[in-house]
């Protein structure tokens, strides 16, 4: 997996609209909306630390390593890829889908790492995917 550097612009409507969509999750419960192919969705993440290293996890069940591009700006850590919709059934007739809550289609997902984190050589930066987690172990300035 290569790292880049990449200068990477949040689109401000589509803030608000992640926003809004989570209070909906709130007040309706998960599931209420109807998945927009339109928005991207942004993956769960863990951020840990030991005495020499950061580890972020990523959780990217259904990705393979291929559709997932990680890159680097800064302090910041830039995660995007694609994911396609789980397939329904085989079935011999009419499938009704009732309810939705995995994502799929286009994610990003971008962490500004602390001041430690050595992210100016990308050649110590490791990413290992398995499993559906992708692991990126980042290593923290002498």
């Amino acid at each position: 997996m290569t790292v880049v550097v990449h200068a990477a612009r949040e689109d401000k409507f589509a803030s608000v609209a992640k926003q809004v969509g989570r209070w909906m999750d709130q007040v309706l419960g998960p599931g209420f909306r109807k998945y927009s192919p339109g928005e991207s969705w942004a993956p769960a993440i863990n951020l840990c630390e030991d005495e020499t290293h950061y580890c972020v996890v990523v959780e990217l069940a259904g990705v393979t390593a291929e559709e997932i591009d990680l890159q680097t700006e800064g302090r910041k850590l830039i995660l995007s890829g694609f994911r396609e919709a789980p397939g329904l059934p085989e079935s011999g007739g009419n499938v009704r889908l009732h309810h939705m809550e995995i994502d799929h289609g286009v994610f990003s997902r971008s962490l500004e790492l602390p001041t430690d984190a050595d992210m100016e050589d990308a050649d110590r930066i490791e990413a290992v995917y398995r499993l559906g987690f992708l692991w990126i172990h980042i290593p923290k300035r002498p």
